[in-house]
C-alpha cells in the first residue's frame, strides 16, 4: 500500500494525527493518493469452528480489511485476479462521475478481469459519506469479495467524539453457485428449503464483537449491510439513536430505537453514551427476510456486548426494538426540493418459471442476460445507433435517458417479498410509497425536501416512486441487491446521454480496459452481439427464456405450514 500526501485521519470533529494502520482499517488522509495491490484469491475461512469453506479474499485475508479515507482523495486499486473465473470490483455508491468505465459492473460497463490478468480503478473520491466495495461478477459477493469504504469529511457537520464502523454481514456454509441452484429451481420443495445463515459482525462472528463506550462520549456508529441477501435490524438496549446519515447523505438528526439495512443500504447513527460503568449492555444485529414465513427464521437473532467495563455484567432493558424510521420522514441536510419528473420510467417486478424451465425473476417480464460485449462499449462505439434500445440487446432491459433529464422511475413490487432496489451512478428522491394490491390503496408521499439515498428497500406487495436527475452521463444498472435475485435476472440498464458518453468518456477508457476484453475473446465494438448494425441481433427470442404465462410466483407468501410440507416433500 502507498499513501502519498498523507497528513492525518479524521474522526468527527478531530484532527490528532492517528497511526495509518488502525484496527485492520487501512487509513489515510485529506487530499492524499491512496495505491493499493490487492490480490483477489480465495481463503479457507473458519466460522468460530463450525465449518470452513473457502471465501473469496484479498491477500490472503478474509474478512477484508476497510478502506478509510478523506473526500477529495483520489483511490487506487491495483487489482490482480488469482481466481478462477474472471471477477470485478464496484465501488457502490460512489458515482464515478467521468468514468463510468471505472464501475466494475462486468459486461455492462467493463469485460471483467480474466483469470490471471490485472487492471487498476482510479476511484476519485468526491463525495463523503459510509460506502463499499465488492465484486460486480456473479454471486462473487456473496462468496465474501467485499468490505467497506468509509470517506470521511474534513467539514463534517454533526460533532463525535469517535466512530465505529460496522458491517453487518450474512454468511452461507453453502457456496454461491449451490445456493443459485436452488433458487434457480422450479420446484417449490427444493426452492423453498430454508437457508440458514450466520452473521459476521464488525469482521467477527456477532456474540464475540464489543462495541467499547467510555462515559458521556458520543459515537458515531456506521451500519452496512454488505451480506448477500438478509436485512439486518439494530438497537441498542438502554441506548437511543439519533439517524444522521443514509446512504452517503446527510439527514437532519433523527431519533429512533432502531434501524433497518436492507441489503446494500448504509446508515450513520450518534449514540452518546451512559454516564457510568456499573453496566454493560446488548445490541443486537437482528437479521431479517420476508422470504421465509416461519418464525423460527425471522427474525434470526444475533447479538453483541457494549461493553462500558471488562469487570461489569451485563444488564438486560429489552424495549421497543423493532422501531423503525421511514425513508419518507427524513430530510436531506441539502435541502433540495422535490424534483419534477420530465421522463417515467415503470418497472413491474415478477418472479416465476421461464420457458427454459428455471425459476427466474424479471422486469416488465424481461429476465436480464448479459450481452456478448459490455453495453458501455456498444454506448461508445455505434455512432448514432446508440440512441435506439435495440443496439443493446432485449434482454438488458435497457432505457435510454436524455441528458439533464428528471427521470421518474415508479416500481412495482408484484412479489409477496422485499427487494432492495439500487442504482448505479446517482443517488434518487424517494417521492412515494403504496400497497398496489389495497383496493385501499394505501400511500405515504415525501416531504417537500425528499430524502434522497442509492439504495431503496421495496416491500412485497408494494411500489415506490423515485425521481433523478440524468446528469451523469454513462450505462448505469438498476437492480435488486439480493446476489441471488441479481443472478436471476432482476436487473435492468440506464444509458444515459449516448452522444455524451461518445464525446466525454470515449476517448478516456485505459489501453488495460480493452486488453482485458481482448485477452477473454470478448469484442470492443459493436452491439449487443457484437454486430455493426443495429438490428444485426439475430433472434434473441430464441437465444434467451420467457414467462410461461400464468406461471407468475403468487402474490401472497406460502403459510408456513405449507413451507413445512414443502420441506417434508423435498
Amino acid at each position: 500500500m502507498h499513501i502519498l500526501l498523507a497528513e492525518r485521519c479524521f474522526f468527527g470533529s478531530s484532527t490528532k494525527p492517528v497511526l495509518l494502520l488502525v484496527l485492520g482499517l487501512w487509513c489515510v488522509a485529506h487530499a492524499a493518493t491512496i495505491e493499493l495491490n490487492w490480490d483477489i484469491e480465495y481463503v479457507d475461512y473458519s466460522m468460530e469452528g463450525m465449518f470452513t469453506r473457502k471465501a473469496i479474499g484479498i491477500n490472503g485475508q478474509w474478512p477484508i480489511p476497510g478502506v478509510v479515507a478523506t473526500k477529495g482523495d483520489t483511490l487506487i486499486i491495483h487489482a490482480t485476479n488469482k481466481l478462477k473465473e474472471p471477477t470485478s470490483l464496484h465501488s457502490h455508491g460512489i458515482f464515478q462521475n467521468g468514468t463510468n468505465f471505472y464501475d466494475g459492473a462486468a459486461m455492462v460497463t467493463e469485460c471483467g478481469i480474466p483469470m490471471n490478468g490485472s487492471f487498476t480503478y482510479v476511484v476519485n473520491l468526491n463525495q463523503a459519506g459510509t460506502y463499499w466495495i465488492h465484486s460486480h461478477f456473479k454471486s462473487q459477493t456473496a462468496d465474501g469479495l467485499r468490505t467497506t469504504l468509509i470517506i470521511r469529511d474534513p467539514d463534517e457537520v454533526y460533532k463525535y467524539d469517535d466512530e465505529i464502523i460496522l458491517p453487518l454481514e450474512d454468511w452461507f456454509r453453502e457456496p454461491a453457485k449451490t445456493l443459485i441452484k436452488q433458487f434457480n429451481n422450479p420446484d417449490p420443495h427444493i426452492r423453498f428449503k430454508p437457508i440458514v445463515p450466520y452473521a459476521i459482525i464488525g469482521g467477527t462472528c456477532s456474540s464475540k464483537k464489543r462495541l467499547n463506550f467510555a462515559p458521556g462520549k458520543t459515537y458515531r456508529i456506521r451500519l452496512l449491510n454488505i451480506g448477500a441477501s438478509f436485512d439486518f435490524h439494530f438497537s441498542m438496549e438502554a441506548h437511543t439513536l439519533r439517524l444522521i446519515e443514509v446512504d452517503g447523505v446527510m439527514v437532519k438528526e433523527r431519533t429512533t430505537h432502531g434501524v433497518t439495512v436492507g441489503t446494500g443500504q448504509r446508515a450513520s447513527v450518534l449514540v452518546t453514551a451512559l454516564n457510568t460503568t456499573d453496566n454493560n449492555y446488548i445490541f443486537h444485529a437482528d437479521m431479517y427476510t420476508d422470504l421465509l414465513q416461519m418464525p423460527r427464521y425471522n427474525p434470526l437473532n444475533f447479538t453483541g456486548t457494549i461493553e462500558y467495563s471488562p469487570r461489569a455484567k451485563i444488564k438486560r432493558e429489552r424495549s421497543t426494538m423493532w422501531m423503525n424510521v421511514s425513508d419518507l420522514d427524513l430530510e436531506p441536510l441539502d435541502a433540495e426540493p422535490m424534483l419534477e419528473a420530465d421522463q417515467i420510467v415503470t418497472l413491474d417486478a415478477y418472479s416465476g418459471i421461464f420457458s427454459d424451465q428455471s425459476f427466474r425473476h424479471s422486469f416488465n417480464n424481461v429476465t436480464y442476460a448479459v450481452p456478448q460485449i459490455p453495453t458501455l462499449l456498444t454506448a461508445m462505439t455505434m455512432g448514432d445507433y446508440a440512441n435506439r434500445t435495440e443496439v443493446y440487446g432485449k434482454q438488458t432491459d435497457t432505457h435510454i435517458l436524455k441528458h439533464l433529464d428528471v427521470v421518474q422511475i415508479v416500481v412495482n413490487n408484484h412479489d409477496y417479498y422485499s427487494h432492495p432496489f439500487h442504482l448505479h451512478g446517482h443517488v434518487f428522491q424517494i417521492i412515494e410509497t403504496g400497497d398496489i394490491r389495497s383496493k385501499e390503496r394505501r400511500v405515504k408521499t415525501a416531504l417537500d425536501t425528499p430524502v434522497k439515498r442509492d439504495t431503496v428497500v421495496i416491500g412485497g406487495g408494494h411500489y415506490a416512486i423515485l425521481r433523478f436527475r440524468a446528469d451523469n452521463p454513462g450505462v448505469w444498472l438498476f437492480h435488486c441487491h439480493i446476489d441471488f435475485h441479481i443472478m436471476l435476472g432482476l436487473q435492468m440498464t440506464f444509458v444515459e446521454a449516448p452522444d455524451k458518453i461518445q464525446s466525454r468518456l470515449k476517448h478516456k477508457v485505459p489501453d488495460a480496459y480493452r486488453e482485458n476484453c481482448v485477452a477473454q475473446g470478448i469484442k470492443t465494438t459493436g452491439n449487443a452481439l457484437g454486430g455493426s448494425e443495429v438490428m444485426d441481433l439475430g433472434d434473441q427470442d430464441q437465444l434467451n427464456p420467457s414467462p410461461y404465462p400464468d406461471q407468475f410466483e403468487s402474490a401472497d407468501p406460502p403459510s408456513g405450514w405449507m413451507l413445512i410440507s414443502y420441506i417434508l416433500q423435498g
